[in-house]
């Protein structure tokens, strides 16, 4: 029977509302699975079918439900006036584009708890502690308890579903494939795997209910290759199972992740530890010869890179970086594990990094960061600093203190110190708002599923919301930055080098978006230093503003009893706020959107992949422990030479020497995308990269669009 989560989820929180929050949560998603309709086909390989469902009840739609919460529930933060003002002020900005907020998911569950314990030892556990445990740990000991036995009568709904499809089978094979799903289902609903098979049924159902459990947030899956390598070299020893039949398997979750658009669900692969050697095995190229066979958009993929990475396994990820799709995104380990170390996180957990999403690092069933909890857009402050405090897309006000008149600001120093001080004013005032949120947000939105699934939140009562796991971090990303830093030298150029224009007069250029100034905004654009052409006076504004956002995030700390962490991509935020966003100093026009993620400026990268590489390394990639983005673009038929292909491996290779930290392709031409813009049902099947994630070209904004195809394109190194 079909029905509707939120129908389910609102029935529940009604009937059990005198009981404590994680407990009815967990209530809501075990009757859910009770009634959710078990879809499951004749030819599946493996059981399973998530989809995307409202949110509704378990986490909050964005900031204003958060506040709106807040205020009715904590009647003490409504009358403290200083609170509400901030609150409003943070409301502001994000409805012109200055912050964004993402509360919910982007967290790797404990996978390899599940594969190795089973739902039946989490179970046991709930219940010893519900019985055993102290009186302040008991609700979400109960709560553990009942999603747990909830998840393994699921497994048993799925497989008494296959055994009435395997009844009315004809066909041998069918009715096979059936019984092995039977089987898998009756057994992982209680213990632990035996059979690589079993362990990839349970891990899909595990998947399934935290995707249910919340919206999606690219919950991700983490080390795939090696949490499932015991099961397979066991079976493989055994003779019970081959390399082909193991390769089918995969790709048949590879289409059940698939059945998610834009889930943003990320496996990693590889990756070298202090044992000294490069962890790379059958299944890291199952994994990818998945991706290049299916052609789909999910699961994102990501490749831990070393320089001991082996041939072989190289030449694979080169095959399927060069089908275009967008897969994989590479990631230094070096720089990545001591990024993580930085925060406080032991040498052997960093080891183990995974990747969330879009290309936060994080660590499996052990840490929950918010990764995309806040988002702060660099060039709205630009753009508020020169229309008076005012946003020139929505007409609100939002001024910091010092907001001098323009006329007033005599040299660049000063203009880019009072930058500065607007910056970090708008960036405290987030940070202070997130923490609000922090504070309360265990008692309003648990996960109690996912919880239950992570180290240290049954031994500690505590959700992991609220700090039950072992690392908890809040993280700040950004939004915008290269074309601040191409506006601020701009700015010092064109006006106090040249004096050919007053601050006040640029100001109204910007204002009517370079209308009768075109003259003005060609030099900008091609005149002008520009961030990822090894350009020193670009760069150096860009590493000492990188640099300062890092140190400010440094200095909080959250409710949790964690610390803040950086990251610098945009997932596809860079368009949504440059909707919001103004003209800028750089040439950018109103509503354009803004640099992909730690990338320059679309089109702006004139001297070519060398070049950018060396201006992004110039920063510091050690002290970004939620990641970044560097996305190059080629030509596909750059690949047709094999001096070219070589070329591509120095070139990654000497960004990681650089201290380069992540990478990523798009291989694709202008041509065939603007094709697809004019004709999207000729093209359903393109998939391109975004920022941090691919997606199907077609179903993208149009403002997103455009910027990827105004991304520079190379033919050559």
């Amino acid at each position: 029977m079909f029905v509707l989560r939120k129908d389910v989820f609102e029935r529940v929180l009604n009937e059990t509302i005198e009981e404590p929050k994680v407990v009815r949560l967990a209530k809501c998603l075990s009757s859910f699975l009770h009634e959710n309709e078990i879809i499951l086909s004749f030819d599946d390989i493996l059981a399973g079918h998530a989809q995307f469902c409202d949110c509704t009840y378990s986490t909050p739609s964005g900031a204003l439900e958060e506040v709106n919460t807040l205020f009715a529930e904590e009647p003490v933060l409504e009358k403290n006036s200083e609170v509400k003002a901030q609150l409003e002020q943070f409301l502001i900005g994000m409805r012109i584009g200055m912050y964004q907020r993402g509360p919910s998911g982007h967290v790797i569950a404990g996978y390899a708890t599940i594969l190795k314990k089973g739902f039946g030892s989490l179970i046991a556990s709930a219940r010893n502690q519900l019985n055993n445990g102290m009186e302040s740990k008991k609700d979400f000991a109960q709560a553990s308890l009942v999603i747990c036995e909830a998840a393994s009568n699921y497994a048993l709904r799925y497989g008494a579903k296959a055994r009435e499809i395997g009844e009315a089978c004809i066909s041998e094979v069918y009715k096979h494939q059936m019984e092995r799903i039977i089987t898998a289902c009756e057994w992982v609903s209680l213990n632990a795997p035996r059979t690589f098979f079993e362990a990839v049924q349970l891990l899909w159902i595990t998947h399934e209910i935290v995707i249910y459990e919340q919206y999606c947030g690219s919950m991700s899956l983490g080390r795939l290759d090696q949490y499932l390598y015991p099961f397979y070299t066991k079976d493989m020893a055994e003779g019970i199972l081959t390399y082909e039949e193991a390769s089918e398997i995969i790709q048949a979750l590879w289409i059940k992740f698939g059945g998610l658009r834009k889930g943003y669900q990320n496996v990693t692969l590889g990756g070298y530890s202090s044992k000294g050697k490069y962890e790379v095995n059958d299944l890291s190229f199952i994994c990818l010869q998945a991706s290049r066979l299916l052609m789909i958009d999910q699961p994102l993929l990501s490749v831990r890179w070393h320089e001991t990475i082996p041939e072989d396994f190289w030449e694979e990820i080169q095959k399927l970086i060069e089908t275009g799709i967008g897969f994989p995104a590479l990631f230094n380990d070096e720089v990545a594990i001591e990024a993580k170390e930085r925060l406080g996180i032991s040498k052997e957990d960093a080891e183990g990094y995974g990747i969330v999403g879009c290309v936060e690092i994080s660590i499996p069933g052990k840490e929950f960061s918010h990764t995309e909890g806040f988002r702060i857009n660099w060039a709205k402050v630009l753009d508020l600093m020169l229309n008076a405090g005012v946003c020139s897309i929505t007409g609100e006000s939002m001024k910091s203190p010092y907001s001098p008149i323009l006329k007033d600001i005599k040299s660049f120093e000063e203009f880019y110190m009072w930058f500065k001080k607007d910056f970090f004013y708008f960036l405290d005032l987030g940070m202070s708002c997130i923490n609000l949120f922090d504070k309360h947000y265990s008692k309003h939105w648990p996960t109690p599923f996912l919880s239950s699934t992570m180290t240290g939140c049954l031994e500690k009562g505590i959700d992991v919301t609220g700090g039950g796991t072992i690392y908890n971090l809040t993280t700040v990303n950004g939004c915008g930055m290269a074309n601040v830093s191409d506006s601020l030298a701009a700015i010092k150029n064109v006006i106090y080098k040249e004096n050919g224009l007053s601050l006040t007069e640029f100001s109204d250029i910007l204002h009517n978006n370079f209308i009768g100034s075109e003259k003005l905004l060609k030099e900008l654009k091609t005149k002008c230093p520009k961030f990822g052409n090894d350009d020193k006076e670009a760069d150096t504004i860009l590493k000492e503003l990188t640099d300062d956002f890092c140190i400010q995030i440094d200095n909080y700390v959250n409710p949790r009893g964690g610390r803040f962490q950086s990251g610098l991509y945009t997932v596809e935020t860079h368009a949504y706020m440059g909707k919001l966003t103004g003209a800028l100093p750089d040439g950018r026009l109103k509503g354009v959107a803004l640099a992909n993620a730690l990338s320059p400026v679309q089109g702006a990268d004139v001297i070519g992949p060398t070049a950018v590489i060396k201006s992004i390394t110039k920063i510091n990639h050690r002290v970004l422990g939620n990641g970044m983005v560097l996305d190059l673009k080629f030509h596909p038929s750059f690949f047709n030479n094999n001096k070219h292909r070589l070329a591509f491996k120095y070139l990654i290779n000497t960004y990681f020497k650089l201290g380069g930290l992540e990478i990523q392709f798009n291989v694709i031409d202008h041509e065939t995308l603007i094709k697809a813009q004019e004709a999207p049902e000729d093209y359903k099947d393109l998939i391109v990269r975004v920022s941090g994630f691919s997606a199907y070209f077609v179903t993208l904004d149009r403002v997103l669009q455009d910027e990827i195809i105004a991304r520079t394109q190379y033919s050559t190194i």
